[in-house]
């Protein structure tokens, strides 16, 4: 996986993050500089955290499945971009969540970040390394991070605008990573 690959896999998977931190900021009211890099902490960390713990099951269970890991990895990066593009054209952006108390921002975090876990069981079953899958959850941190602060600052009159196309361009990401390993593995046969 290139270095490019692994941003844009990381700014797909943290579309989510930034649509409900934006959606949040309208709950918080104006955020304090504080509050902005503790819920960024908590997206980026939770994000993360789902990514590896996915790759790892995934890379438990790959040499039992390996003849159809890459049928595998694409239907679940498929089904996951499909879901962001179906999601952004029924316009459902997470607008007016309430992420003001540690439990609601925990499940808030938890709840977008359900997507990263399925990615990182895809990666494994496209043969992703360890070492590629700890630089790519390092990168997810940082990058879910960043779009969690920009959408806490943006709030929810951004989100009208480019939430929908974020999720939409997030969704195309995804579906198209889901499209390499397959392909590979027909060009291989």
């Amino acid at each position: 996986m290139t270095l490019f690959e692994i941003l844009l896999l990381s700014a797909s998977l943290s579309v989510d993050s930034f649509a409900v931190s934006m959606g949040g900021s309208v709950s918080l009211g104006r955020p304090s500089a504080g509050k902005t890099l503790s819920v960024a902490a908590v997206f980026g960390t939770v994000q993360s955290m789902f990514l590896f713990a996915g790759w790892a099951a995934g890379y438990s269970v790959v040499s039992y499945i390996s003849p159809a890991a890459h049928v595998l990895a694409f239907v679940i990066l498929a089904y996951i971009g499909g879901s962001m593009l179906f999601s952004a054209f029924r316009n459902d952006e997470g607008r007016g969540v309430d992420i003001a108390g540690t439990k609601r921002l925990l499940a808030a975090a938890v709840a977008s970040s359900i997507d990263a876990a399925a990615v990182g069981v895809s990666l494994a079953m496209a043969d992703t390394d360890f070492n590629t899958s700890l630089i790519l959850t390092l990168v997810l941190l940082v990058v879910t991070m960043i779009f969690s602060i920009a959408g806490m600052h943006t709030g929810a009159a951004a989100g009208r605008k480019f939430g929908r196309p974020a999720r939409i361009a997030g969704g195309i990401i995804l579906i198209l990573i889901g499209c390499k390993p397959f392909i590979e593995h027909f060009l291989h046969l």
